[in-house]
């Protein structure tokens, strides 16, 4: 199943029991999260939608609650994530996972969120035989060019399908490493930001011309947020807070920076485990910017442990900046804080908390 088809069935009031979100692509996990928040009442979304952090051996206690009636009625959501991919499921966790997915609620919606899995893994193997998979793959460029097309269209802008294009191929990208798992595609989040930039400079534009490609920033090369993580997998707190600083002035949406730290400590992690996955080679040049170039330095740095609770710390970022009333710069400052002295948030006191930036 593509995005588009889960999306459309709740927006015809019709989910599934359970789906299993399964990919790499940060920009259609949140398109569907935002779906899944959508289609409840706002005022029941407190009580009717469950973000969980998965922990091994807690799953069917967690499940329990899928079973019950919303506490106001209607339709819930119960929605797992594990930053290691649901690798540390138990011999329990897999009993209660099956015998839920035979008898799933009538009441609820259950989803489980994994962006490299290993489909080896029982647990895994569960999830794709007994719920429908939802692929969160890279956007090839005719998908992505018939995105565009619909989001400039619902703002009432038209576009050449020749300046479509030529937009698109700004935002192709390639795999940091050689997996055949991921595949090129389209970095569809930064896409948006800029697309969103250049609506926000030229308010009631009606259509996009060739010249207007100058207003969008591309990718700022990969360097800017290249200089954050360097800064970051070599526990360098000054140097990473001013890139921090830096790429938040300059407007960088707070969820890809959220998603490029969290792909740094994933990498790490699988640098760790893989030996040879720290060589240079790979019949291509090497980039000192990117992600799989800096993730071995920083699984030099970090101890395992440290690199699985980095991972934790990032998807509890996540949930903080999605939640209107807190104020992201801080929160983004507070995790890199949090990941480079290599402290949790209960371990913390109020005299290492950083301060706020100062406004731009």
């Amino acid at each position: 199943m593509v995005p588009t088809e889960f999306i459309s069935l709740l927006g015809k009031g019709k989910p599934g029991p359970a789906y299993f979100f399964r990919g790499s692509d940060r920009f259609l996990h949140e398109e569907c999260r935002a779906a899944i928040v959508a289609s409840l009442p706002r005022d029941l979304r407190e009580w009717c939608l469950a973000e969980i952090e998965y922990q091994p051996g807690r799953l069917a206690r967690e499940l329990e609650g899928a079973s019950q009636m919303p506490m106001l009625g209607g339709h819930s959501f119960l929605v797992f994530s594990d930053p290691e991919d649901f690798k540390h499921a138990s011999d329990p966790d897999y009993d209660a996972l099956q015998a839920y997915l035979d008898r799933p609620s009538s009441f609820a919606t259950v989803v489980f969120v994994a962006v490299e899995p290993d489909r080896r893994r029982r647990f895994i193997q569960l999830l794709e035989k007994k719920a429908p998979v939802v692929e969160m793959l890279p956007q090839s460029g005719r998908e992505a060019i018939a995105w565009l097309r619909g989001h400039l269209q619902k703002a009432g802008v038209e576009i050449d399908p020749e300046l479509a294009q030529e937009i698109v191929a700004r935002f192709e990208t390639t795999p940091d490493a050689p997996d055949e798992a991921k595949r090129p595609g389209v970095n569809l989040l930064w896409l948006r930001t800029e697309l969103e930039k250049l609506l926000t400079a030229k308010p009631g534009v009606k259509r996009l011309e060739r010249t207007d490609l100058d207003l969008m920033v591309v990718f700022r090369e990969e360097h800017e947020i290249g200089k954050l993580l360097a800064a970051v997998a070599e526990r360098q707190f000054g140097e990473a807070l001013s890139q921090l600083r830096s790429l938040l002035a300059s407007k960088e949406p707070e969820t890809l920076l959220l998603w490029y730290i969290g792909d740094l400590f994933r990498q790490a992690l699988k640098s760790g485990s893989q030996p040879q996955y720290a060589r240079v080679g790979w019949g291509r040049r090497a980039n000192p910017f990117s992600t799989f170039e800096i993730a071995p330095r920083a699984a030099r740095n970090y101890s395992r442990q440290e690199l699985a609770q980095a991972l934790r710390l990032v998807r509890r970022a996540d949930l903080g900046i999605k939640s209107s009333w807190k104020d992201s710069r801080i929160l983004l400052e507070f995790l890199i804080w949090q990941i480079i002295a290599g402290k949790t948030a209960e371990r913390l006191t109020d005299s290492e908390i950083p301060a706020p930036a100062a406004e731009v």
